[in-house]
């Protein structure tokens, strides 16, 4: 103490600093390198082509759609018995007019009045009902075959056309296909510089040292200027090699 018995005071200065470890940013400056030199060679984005199944199966179902359904559909599923089918029919009532007028004559044979005014009556009855047989016969096959040739051609152009959807869902399949392969080429770089900055976020938490004015000693950094620079990196790769730089470079100091 000094003679009025003041304390006498002394003044001490403290400094501090933090220093980056220089592997850690010897490998920095090779993964910002790499970086650059990854985005300046990444290739242009490339897609897939149509897929030759999807094409021709677009090309079928247009044509089918475009085209109306009509005559021509059905005629080709018409049933090439039916005219014979009508035929016998019609055969048939013929012959059943035939044996029904015989009869109509015995019986005018046995009553004396064969050639009367009577038989003519009843042979032109017998004969009037086998035409209206006849033609309703003709008419219900004709009617039915139609009915059924036009069902089976609608279910057959139902059934084209499922079946060129397929052809174009399959044609899409493919496509997608070959763009995961093409986007996979492309992006390789990108997953090897991915993994590499993976690697260097897995740094020493004690990068430097702390110097005071009694000594050096040793602590954790409390601010990680790595991983922010490595950080900024990644961030600013997505607009080219200078976006990586600059993001990397305001990530340390940021």
């Amino acid at each position: 103490m000094s003679k009025g018995g003041k304390p006498q005071t002394q003044n001490q200065s403290q400094s501090q600093t933090t220093e980056i470890n220089p592997y850690a940013m010897q490998a920095y400056k090779q993964n910002l390198d790499l970086a650059r030199t990854t985005a300046g060679g990444l290739g242009v984005q490339q897609f897939a082509g149509f897929d030759p199944m999807y094409e021709s199966g677009e090309a079928a179902l247009y044509n089918t759609s475009m085209n109306p359904f009509g005559a021509a559909d059905i005629a080709a599923f018409q049933n090439p018995y039916e005219e014979q089918v009508v035929q016998q029919s019609l055969k048939d009532i013929e012959r059943s007019r035939q044996m029904q007028s015989l009869q109509d004559a015995n019986r005018a044979t046995q009553a004396k009045a064969f050639g009367g005014s009577r038989y003519g009556v009843q042979s032109a009855l017998t004969n009037e009902a086998a035409l209206q047989e006849a033609a309703r016969t003709a008419g219900q096959l004709r009617s039915a075959g139609y009915g059924q040739s036009a069902q089976l051609a609608a279910a057959a152009r139902e059934m084209n056309m499922r079946g060129y959807q397929n052809a174009m869902n399959l044609g899409l399949t493919r496509q997608q296909y070959a763009q995961m392969q093409l986007d996979a080429q492309r992006n390789a770089p990108l997953q090897s510089l991915a993994i590499q900055q993976s690697a260097l976020g897995a740094q020493p938490a004690n990068l430097g040292s702390t110097m005071t004015g009694t000594g050096t000693t040793s602590q954790p950094t409390s601010k990680n200027v790595l991983a922010g620079a490595l950080g900024g990196a990644a961030a600013g790769a997505q607009f080219g090699p200078w976006g990586a730089a600059a993001g990397g470079l305001l990530g340390a100091f940021g």
